[in-house]
């Protein structure tokens, strides 16, 4: 909600070369919601990459063609930082979209009088992406250890880092030895009216619709779900939707090959197609891949479904941005604990229609632009004292 200014605007840079697109939307909309404060102005400084750009594509192209992808990054948020130290001489504060280490590594070499105030985005770590959740190499090798001091030195020339969830902020201080008074959970910002998603579709008839979103990585458990699933072939009352592909896709499809109650949709899909398949679903699946990362993170399809008002099925270890439990049902990552619990909430629709009420009540309450707006004006309230 837009609040009448008692003077003048309090400017947010925004600096370093940004990611957006439905596979990174939260600065994006973030810079959105700001924007729609009457007493905060936005200044850009930066630029922002195709939207259809992914940073670990790096690792899947040629050495020399990823080094120079790399240099440019690194070139265009050296000039992002000309730019900001030229127009924010009074260092007021810099919001660092995401991937912001290359612009905070640049910065770190700035005296700390001259250092631009930055708040930046560390939702995703860089080191944590290729190193646990895709494993892509070993996480103790040269270019691993170099990459996880590179990452360390730059979140430390931030004055505040944000993460998703409380559990995150304790992990980034211990693995990036950055003070955990300087880190701060905040919810993830998506644009439902941009989702346009419409509203709940009843459906009377006498199947059930259960769907899973994401990236078939170890943090997901998408073979967990993939077995779970198998497990319930023969029930005519049950359909399933997969919209993903990974890594671990092949090995899960063994489990998914020939199932009578499957689609699944490899290439991934507009936020258009989402949202509509996003209303028509009875269930959504949370993640399933057990401790570490699946642990600690609140996954953004879950942000998507309870603003969509769905009922979720979940692991019971996950995060919050410092908010009570979501609304879910939630069980062990166990495959036969999954097959109970979609089972169970088949059967149920009052149980159904409580959580998918619950849902949406918390959605609005405690993850949406409001709550957004509130984390924003109570930090920079606590840097402006």
């Amino acid at each position: 909600m837009k609040q009448a200014p008692d003077s003048e605007p309090t400017k947010i840079f925004v600096a370093g070369v940004g990611l957006r697109g439905s596979g990174y939307p939260n600065a994006w909309n973030t810079i959105r919601i700001l924007r729609a404060q009457n007493d905060l102005e936005t200044v850009e400084c930066g630029k922002w990459l195709p939207e259809e750009f992914r940073l670990w594509r790096f690792t899947k192209q040629p050495h020399l063609k990823a080094a120079f992808q790399f240099a440019s990054l690194l070139f265009a948020n050296a000039l992002s930082v000309v730019k900001l130290l030229r127009l924010n001489r009074s260092r007021s504060i810099t919001y660092v979209p995401y991937p912001g280490i290359f612009l905070l590594w640049l910065v770190s070499w700035i005296p700390a009088r001259w250092r631009p105030r930055c708040v930046c985005d560390a939702y995703v770590s860089i080191w944590d992406t290729l190193y646990q959740d895709r494993k892509m190499g070993s996480a103790t090798s040269f270019v691993a250890n170099f990459l996880l001091r590179c990452e360390s030195r730059a979140l430390k020339a931030a004055e505040i880092v944000l993460v998703d969830t409380e559990a995150n902020a304790e992990h980034v201080s211990e693995l990036f030895n950055v003070p955990r008074a300087r880190i701060r959970a905040f919810p993830l910002a998506l644009e439902i009216s941009g989702c346009k998603v419409p509203p709940a579709v009843a459906r009377h008839g006498r199947t059930t619709r259960v769907l899973f979103i994401g990236t078939f990585v170890p943090l997901q458990g998408a073979t967990l779900i993939a077995r779970a699933i198998d497990a319930l072939r023969g029930h005519e009352d049950l359909e399933f939707l997969i919209i993903g592909d990974g890594q671990q896709a092949e090995e899960a499809a063994r489990w998914l090959r020939a199932h009578p109650g499957v689609r699944w949709w490899r290439d991934w899909q507009s936020p258009e197609v989402l949202a509509d398949e996003l209303a028509q679903a009875d269930i959504c699946l949370g993640v399933f891949g057990g401790g570490g990362k699946a642990s600690r993170v609140l996954p953004f399809k879950l942000y998507l479904a309870m603003a969509a008002g769905k009922a979720i099925i979940t692991q019971e270890a996950y995060g919050t941005p410092g908010t009570p439990a979501i609304p879910a049902l939630v069980v062990p990552p166990v495959a036969d604990a999954l097959k109970a619990a979609i089972l169970d909430l088949a059967s149920n629709r009052d149980e159904r229609a409580r959580l998918e009420q619950a849902a949406a009540t918390y959605y609005r309450e405690y993850l949406g632009e409001n709550a957004i707006a509130r984390a924003w004006r109570s930090l920079l309230t606590e840097l402006r004292t």
